[in-house]
């Protein structure tokens, strides 16, 4: 066992396998436990691994989430064997929860609620794990899920074999969790996959086998268990991708649904007594985000069974009145607004439940720039609709900007002021200047947020000037020139109001869909190579020569030893191939 890699102690070697071993680590630089994972030789030691290794590790450090174990690092040790460094987690795996038996119900359902959150947002920015199981999903002390491994089943697949993999014993425990289209093969696998293992995940955890062979469903090993929930997993089992679950999302809806709030803690509930109303109308199923300023609560509607959010907030972060105006005001790419209440201490706004999530959940990945510039156009259009109605929004981000599952664009959070709860920077990255909130500000946040779309990163200046990364360079000029103008902090220089940016952005994508067909004609109207079906052709006649010398051969061979008259059969023979057209 080595002493350092990289600049991590490492302290004790916790787990191995045909994968990966894996090491307890010290940073020394944050005084902080740490948990590196050494890939196995077979795959670090070719230039097109290491090559996929940097890639695949890029995206997955990328996925900020609190059910996601976090990669802080990564490189290759003395001998060339590749490393991640991730968060530590101090407590135990599902693996060997499953084994002991000891969880109820409710912190089953609690911890796949958990895992569903994980893989939904992985799965929104196109990271497939290819690899869920028990021993994957790593639990803390205080009953927290977190799912390990993003990314390293992608760079096994890629390389090597089934055979290869059942040699090294790199898929020992990991088939039985595999969907029947992984098993086939490795490539062009989907989320549908994923949700399979989830399937067989949720079926040993609830009935404490594995679905194999004729299986019965989890309500005929355990009674207790809702029969919705029962028919989910069988859902994630179906054998056709096509026909399971079609979100981690919507699996976390049925577990929700099931828990009626009984995974919250005490003081959540206490938080959120009241906003019911008298009628105790709605029944808390989740907290979907807290901080010093309110929380927001995910509700169900008893009577119509209909989801909603509910923001509870200080009066001091502001923005009632514009929710109030917006109960009114109705847009398709601005948040349905359904309640609006508050005094001088506290407000509540009801809104409706968007399935899709925020924009922020869907930027681990860079998006192509025709991407980004539609969904910038649909914050456009919800801004240029507010702006009808004098509602400026004055702190616009990727996480009030929420994403329908059919790629509708809904703004949120209108009015609010700068607060950012954990957040330990007071820094605004989209609207750096400290600029009073107006159309100017609006549009420059938007801008920034389409520069991270495209780039992966928020604008950086120096000296005043805009530094065009290399992945902004490389759109067309129209693209960086509309990022530019919307990123000057001249009102003289940048666009009067959103309707501008809209045109803008119709000029340049209606231009690019003309050079594109204008391409598609060019390449449909070339003659195709006149070569190939005559090499078709000729291949053909070759055959049949060849056959009919075979039979010639043959005949010339039997009348020699049979007849004696070999000489006219030849002649015979030899006239009927000339006659062959060539």
């Amino acid at each position: 066992m080595p002493d350092y890699i990289g600049q991590y102690q490492i302290l004790e070697k916790i787990g191995a396998g045909g994968m990966a071993t894996v090491y307890k680590g010290l940073q020394p630089s944050l005084d902080r436990l740490v948990a590196i994972k050494i890939l196995a030789r077979q795959l670090s030691g070719r230039e097109s691994m290491i090559k996929r290794f940097n890639r695949e590790s890029t995206i997955v450090a990328r996925l900020a989430h609190p059910n996601i174990i976090h990669i802080i690092d990564r490189g290759t040790t003395a001998d060339g064997l590749s490393y991640f460094v991730m968060d530590f987690v101090q407590g135990t795996d599902l693996q060997k929860e499953i084994k002991k038996g000891s969880y109820t119900l409710t912190e089953k359902m609690e911890i796949m609620v958990q895992v569903c959150k994980a893989l939904d947002y992985a799965h929104k920015n196109g990271v497939v794990h290819r690899d869920i199981k028990p021993a994957n999903i790593l639990i803390d002390g205080q009953g927290h899920a977190m799912v390990a491994d993003f990314g390293i089943a992608q760079l096994v697949d890629d390389h090597m074999t089934g055979a290869t993999l059942t040699r090294e014993g790199m898929v020992l425990g990991t088939l039985a969790y595999m969907s029947p289209e992984q098993s086939a093969s490795a490539k062009n696998l989907t989320p549908a996959s994923d949700i399979y293992s989830l399937g067989v995940v949720m079926y040993e955890l609830f009935t404490g086998a594995r679905p194999t062979g004729y299986f019965k469903s989890p309500l005929e090993h355990d009674p207790n268990i809702p029969r919705a929930l029962d028919e989910i997993i069988l859902q994630c089992l179906s054998p056709e991708p096509e026909d399971r679950v079609k979100s981690a999302d919507a699996i976390k809806e049925v577990l929700l649904n099931e828990l009626k709030g009984a995974h919250l803690g005490g003081d959540a509930k206490v938080q959120a007594q009241g906003i019911g109303g008298d009628d105790d109308s709605l029944v808390l199923l989740d907290i979907i985000k807290e901080h010093k300023f309110g929380a927001v609560y995910l509700f169900r509607r008893k009577q119509s069974g209909k989801l909603m959010v509910v923001k509870k907030y200080t009066a001091s972060v502001g923005g009632l009145p514009e929710a109030q105006a917006f109960l009114k005001l109705k847009h398709k790419n601005i948040v349905n607004v359904a309640g609006a209440s508050g005094n001088n201490e506290i407000y509540i706004v009801a809104m409706e439940y968007i399935r899709g999530g925020s924009l922020e959940e869907r930027m681990a990945r860079p998006y192509e720039w025709r991407d980004a510039l539609a969904v910038a156009r649909q914050i456009c259009e919800g801004l240029a609709f507010a702006y009808s109605h004098k509602v400026l929004h004055g702190n616009l981000r990727p996480s009030n900007i929420m994403i329908s599952n059919n790629g509708v664009v809904k703004l949120t959070d209108f009015g609010l002021k700068e607060h950012y709860g954990k957040e330990s920077s007071n820094e605004n990255w989209y609207n750096p200047f400290k600029e009073p909130k107006s159309h100017l500000t609006d549009i420059y946040s938007t801008g920034a947020i389409l520069h991270k779309m495209i780039t992966g990163i928020l604008p950086i200046w120096r000296q005043g000037q805009l530094i065009i990364p290399h992945s902004l360079d490389a759109t067309p000029r129209e693209v960086r020139d509309l990022v530019k103008k919307m990123l000057s902090r001249k009102a003289e220089e940048n666009f009067s109001g959103a309707g501008r940016v809209i045109n803008a952005i119709d000029g340049i994508l209606a231009a690019d869909e003309k050079t594109r067909l204008q391409e598609q004609e060019a390449a449909a109207s070339k003659p195709a190579p006149p070569s190939a079906p005559k090499r078709k052709s000729q291949t053909k006649r070759q055959v049949m020569r060849l056959l009919l010398f075979l039979l010639f051969v043959e005949a010339v061979i039997y009348y020699l030893f049979s007849t004696g008259q070999a000489p006219r059969i030849m002649s015979f023979w030899t006239g009927l191939i000339q006659k062959i057209p060539i």
